[in-house]
């Protein structure tokens, strides 16, 4: 038997997952906010409005084919310092590095050579990215072979994103403090951006010297398999394949929702963009507080009745922001009074419009804590499952099979996402009913997975794993 893991090199594993999430979170949001300018900002237009959405698609598009390819090169690799840590410490900086780069393009205005520099590095940025996380993903579900301590170390996993993700929103408050300070928006938003570039960078490095790999995974074959051959294998499973295009429609619509939720809290709700922090900060705290509900109801039901559940509320939150302005209405149209609340949310803030925000802070909450969890300790258990069976193993591929068509998904979504917001645009800017469209899509795209997840059983699934297990301890 291997050796396990202790809760401390978990948590130090899963500020991999803290990582991604501030590296992703600059892409996902803030590319769109700091290329995609309004009238607020202050920020120059440094590429045509709307182009960022082509080229962020065109770049996960990028992504998702060379998935397959790291995949086999890490399935395959015969390093000694294993097959999954080596693409690791290598790939983190770079991974960090162009992230940050991408803020920069060379002229101060709408250029050739701007757009050029901005597809080049977002492209190396998707190169390291899959360089650094598709390893990491095959690492973490390979590491933990205990269906149980799976799902409490994808509990930590999601902790770790879900803090990532909330920290990343504080951007906009250090933006505007900079700015208040005299600095150009520009500047300010640069150097805000490599704050956060290097915590990125020093967490992604972290997890790659926490353990030695051989003490801790077993191996399976030194055989190597061909890349579609391990492809083909990966969708061979009726239960992946379920639970792959349930993922990608579930994360095509939530990819509305990081994409946009700026854009719904000032462009919708007329509030600062930095009340965003106050949304995320709010779902963070209520999320939190539903992990250990989730983790004992997994064990009573199973993820699938969970999984329907957090869809399901993703819908009625997305069409609460189709139809904000009768909501918002409701609880009020007076100006909210003076104090904390009110000099974050802006001058003249309605107090329908604050409830409203709070309001999709909570309900996000208890979804994200399901979503986050549950489908990576599905994942792994399909993942080992397949070792079981075949004695190969196809870890690297089975992740790159699901992030292959999770990502080319998102690269529609990025495309239809930036461009969806200037539906009925005069100028340069985003429209309300365009911001509104984003909401009802991913809504609509939401309530299609929530029928694909119906089909899911995972329980057989479960009940293997845990057999041979019990056997392996026992000696048998």
């Amino acid at each position: 038997m291997k050796k396990e893991l202790t809760t401390a090199q978990m948590l130090g594993i899963c500020l991999g997952d803290f990582a991604r999430a501030i590296l992703s979170g600059l892409i996902v949001t803030y590319t769109l906010k700091f290329f995609n300018v309004t009238p607020t900002s202050g920020l120059p237009l440094l590429i045509p409005a709307g182009m960022m959405g082509t080229l962020r698609g065109f770049g996960v598009f990028f992504d998702a084919i060379t998935d397959p390819w790291v995949a086999g090169l890490s399935d395959n690799c015969k390093a000694k310092g294993g097959r999954r840590l080596p693409f690791m410490k290598w790939s983190a900086v770079p991974y960090a590095l162009v992230c940050l780069l991408i803020f920069f393009p060379p002229s101060g205005e709408v250029s050739t050579v701007n757009i050029i520099w901005v597809a080049a590095m977002l492209l190396l940025y998707y190169l390291f990215s899959t360089f650094y996380n598709v390893p990491f993903n095959a690492f973490q579900q390979e590491i933990v072979t205990d269906t149980k301590k799976r799902v409490f170390f994808f509990t930590l996993n999601s902790l770790m994103f879900v803090l990532g993700s909330a920290v990343i929103y504080v951007l906009p408050v250090m933006v505007s403090a900079f700015k208040g300070s005299g600095m150009e928006p520009i500047t300010a938003w640069r150097i805000a951006l490599a704050v956060f570039a290097v915590i990125g960078a020093v967490c992604c490095v972290i997890p790659a010297f926490i353990v030695k790999e051989e003490d801790y995974i077993e191996s399976y074959t030194t055989k190597k398999v061909p890349m579609l051959e391990s492809f083909k294998a990966a969708f061979s499973y009726k239960h992946f394949v379920i639970m792959t295009i349930g993922y990608l429609i579930m994360q095509a619509g939530f990819a509305f929702f990081n994409g946009a939720l700026l854009f719904y809290i000032d462009t919708l709700l007329g509030l600062n963009e930095s009340f965003a922090t106050i949304v995320l900060a709010i779902s963070i705290v209520v999320g939190i507080m539903t992990y250990p509900l989730v983790n004992k109801l997994v064990r009573k039901v199973g993820k699938k009745p969970l999984l329907l559940g957090a869809c399901i509320s993703y819908v009625v939150i997305y069409l609460g922001i189709y139809f904000y302005e009768p909501i918002s209405n409701f609880f009020g149209t007076q100006p909210i009074g003076p104090g904390f609340i009110a000099s974050l949310a802006g001058e003249g803030a309605q107090f329908g419009s604050v409830v409203a925000a709070f309001l999709i802070g909570i309900g996000v909450a208890f979804p994200i804590a399901c979503t986050n969890i549950l489908p990576p300790s599905a994942f792994a258990d399909m993942a080992q499952y397949d070792r079981i069976k075949t004695g190969v193993d196809h870890t690297g591929m089975f992740v790159a099979s699901r992030q292959f068509c999770n990502k080319v998904a998102q690269a529609g979504v990025t495309v239809i996402v930036s461009y969806t917001m200037y539906l009925g645009a005069t100028d340069d800017y985003p429209t309300k009913f365009g911001v509104q469209m984003t909401a009802l899509i991913a809504a609509i795209l939401l309530a299609i997975s929530v029928f694909v997840y119906a089909q899911y059983q995972d329980k057989e699934v479960v009940k293997f794993i845990d057999e041979w297990n019990a056997k392996q301890k026992n000696g048998n």
